[in-house]
């Protein structure tokens, strides 16, 4: 599922798309974490026990 979500970022096979494609889906990530940390925290978790629990999700993006 990442290496595909990378090629459709990029848009294409070149080495120069799959980076920008890799950055993409890097910040993808880092939005997800973030939103999770924060939808944890509105729940009355601690900023460090939300940081904990976001690490134990998964990489599938369901």
């Amino acid at each position: 599922m990442f290496d595909a979500l990378v090629l459709l970022a990029a848009g294409s096979w070149s080495p120069e798309a799959i980076a920008r494609g890799w950055q993409a889906v890097q910040r993808l990530r880092a939005d997800m974490d973030e939103g999770r940390r924060h939808r944890l925290s509105r729940l009355g978790f601690t900023d460090e026990e939300a940081a904990d629990l976001s690490k134990l999700h998964t990489r599938n993006f369901m």
